[in-house]
């Protein structure tokens, strides 16, 4: 009987290695794309190995800081590219956490990582849109449709917070 119930409760579980996997996923995508060709794209790689491998270590975060700093060595100022880049350093660091204190043997829910994904996507909106904000004017051509993506990407994360602050918070009493 106990059986049963433990099977029903492991089964809608992914395996704690999945969250090593989805780092290794991403970071490579964020290599092969974002990283200029040369040595940093080994270096990269050779570092999301490592971070994948022995996450107490924090190489992940050594892989977010070459990730970001070869997109310096990029010249030109605004390119999708560059907007790929900052969300995903971002849900790097976000998985990386994840890894610290999800062994890899251990079961998931994946429930469990909805409240990170949510304050994932209300960074990402204000980010997003102030980057194209403040590259687009320095971009050598205009690009309309950002413009007005990051117009509705501001709209949506002021309708996202000023309703929740207009409400009036619930009195409960505790005796």
């Amino acid at each position: 009987m106990s059986a049963a119930r433990d099977h029903d409760a492991l089964s809608g579980t992914v395996p704690g290695w999945s969250l090593r996997a989805l780092f290794a996923a991403i970071g490579l995508v964020l290599v092969f794309v974002g990283v200029p060709d040369g040595p940093w794209t080994a270096i990269a790689a050779l570092l999301i190995g490592v971070a994948v491998w022995r996450p107490r270590w924090l190489t992940a975060w050594v892989v977010i800081g070459v990730l970001m700093l070869s997109a310096l060595v990029e010249p030109g100022t605004f390119t999708p590219r560059l907007l790929g880049l900052i969300a995903g350093v971002h849900a790097l660091h976000l998985v990386a956490a994840w890894m610290l204190v999800v062994p890899a043997a251990a079961r998931l829910q994946p429930a469990v990582l909805l409240p990170s994904l949510r304050r994932f996507v209300l960074v990402q909106l204000p980010v997003q849109a102030a980057a194209v904000l403040l590259l687009l004017p320095g971009a050598r051509a205009s690009v309309p449709a950002l413009a007005i993506l990051s117009g509705i990407a501001l709209a949506g994360l002021v309708g996202m917070f000023v309703p929740p602050l207009l409400r009036r918070p619930r009195r409960t009493d505790q005796r």
